[in-house]
């Protein structure tokens, strides 16, 4: 009996211990789980906290004013339209040449296209701008191959200068290049308004290019294309459009000197 006994304490304290082995066990693994879970639940929020961040302003400015993101779509194209739909800017174009004997006007020691981009006196060297051919022009002149009696000994030929207003009028001014600043042969400008017209002028009245072949006044070149109704703006104009009188400044160029300024130039009165 009494070994019975023992022998049945044994087994008792035997199960007993893999009873507490297995609760030990489950308990670990209930609890391992339970932090796992919270560390991936952590985690998750870490990353989407950290991926918001980086985001920034940047993924929220591009929300509309609501906060929909799904006006992200609509805002791009609406961003993309209005680069498209941008102006060409005024003032001088390295790309744009004169071709050779299509020049539609001639003032002395010059030839000159006048038109829209794909006129065919323009020759680019890219693809020729959009332009908005109710308000710009693209010119192109050149003194090569032309005779010139005055032309300055040390000169590589007429250069684009820069433009004025006067009236409804616009003047084009032309220089001499030489040594060390580029020789520019086309520009946009803004198409006259009304019966305007684009006349071709010197820088100074020394140079040879683009006086009028009858050796007064202005060298006129017209005004092609249909009429221009609305005025200038000033973008046009220029912010810093010089007074009346004073040493103007053309468009694109540097002040011209006080004693060589043309005296039949006149600006608008802002």
């Amino acid at each position: 009996m009494k070994a019975r006994a023992r022998a049945g304490g044994v087994l008792t304290l035997f199960f007993s211990v893999i009873l507490g082995c297995q609760a030990s066990v489950n308990a670990s693994a209930e609890g391992d789980a339970s932090a796992n879970g919270e560390g991936a639940r952590a985690r998750a929020e870490a990353e989407a906290s950290g991926q918001a961040e980086g985001e920034g302003e940047m993924s929220r400015s591009a929300l509309a004013p609501n906060g929909n993101s799904a006006s992200l779509g609509s805002a791009s194209a609406t961003n993309a339209s209005t680069l498209a739909a941008g102006r060409v800017l005024l003032g001088a174009r390295h790309d744009l040449k004169l071709r050779p004997g299509k020049g539609s006007a001639s003032c002395e020691c010059l030839a000159v296209a006048l038109g829209g981009s794909r006129n065919g006196g323009m020759a680019w060297t890219a693809v020729p701008p959009d332009l908005d051919e109710t308000t710009q022009l693209t010119i192109a002149l050149s003194s090569d191959g032309l005779t010139c009696k005055d032309e300055p000994k040390k000169s590589l030929g007429a250069s684009y200068w820069g433009y004025r207003l006067s009236g409804n009028d616009v003047i084009v001014f032309v220089e001499a290049a030489h040594g060390g600043r580029p020789l520019t042969t086309g520009a946009v400008i803004p198409k006259p308004v009304g019966d305007g017209q684009v006349y071709v002028a010197p820088t100074s009245r020394k140079l040879p290019y683009g006086r009028a072949l009858e050796g007064k006044g202005r060298c006129k070149i017209g005004n092609p294309g249909q009429v221009r109704t609305a005025p200038f703006t000033e973008l046009e104009v220029g912010s810093d459009a010089p007074a009346k009188g004073s040493p103007a400044r053309g468009v694109g160029g540097a002040s011209a000197p006080l004693d060589d300024a043309p005296t039949t130039i006149e600006l608008p009165a802002n």
